[in-house]
């Protein structure tokens, strides 16, 4: 594995801070598309050229829709990634990127303080996360 930058380790890590809240992301985009969007060419009235098919053509759009897949692969990604980590990386993986709320979240400093490990260290094993996930992205 090549080392990678602070700025890249920064860019994983508030990535990796939106998972929490991917499914709800990925059940709104899917709202989003349900809901009713008139594809109506026919505005002088009259009978439509087409067959009326709103569950199929509900399932078009949600196959076709790029920022669903975009959001549904990210999900899938970090699972899979979740299902290499060891258990003391699962820990800090939790506190990190799935503890707390949307607007506040465990700092460095803080899970370094819960585990009761020094600073250097959970920057170490910080950037050995970060290093795998940017390993699995590639």
């Amino acid at each position: 594995m090549t080392r990678i930058s602070e700025d890249e380790l920064n860019y994983f890590d508030n990535k990796l801070l939106k998972y929490k809240n991917i499914n709800h992301a990925i059940q709104l985009r899917r709202l989003e598309l349900q809901s009713s969007q008139s594809n109506d060419c026919n505005i002088g009235g009259g009978r439509a050229n087409t067959i009326s098919r709103p569950t199929e053509s509900i399932i078009v759009r949600m196959d076709s829709d790029i920022k669903l897949r975009n959001l549904e692969l990210f999900r899938d990604t970090v699972q899979h990634f979740i299902s290499e980590l060891n258990p003391e990386q699962m820990e800090i993986f939790k506190l990190r990127w799935m503890e707390g709320t949307t607007v506040h979240y465990y700092s460095w400093i803080e899970i370094a303080d819960l585990l009761h490990v020094s600073r250097p260290t959970i920057y170490r094993k910080r950037r050995a996360i970060l290093e795998k996930f940017a390993f699995l992205k590639d």
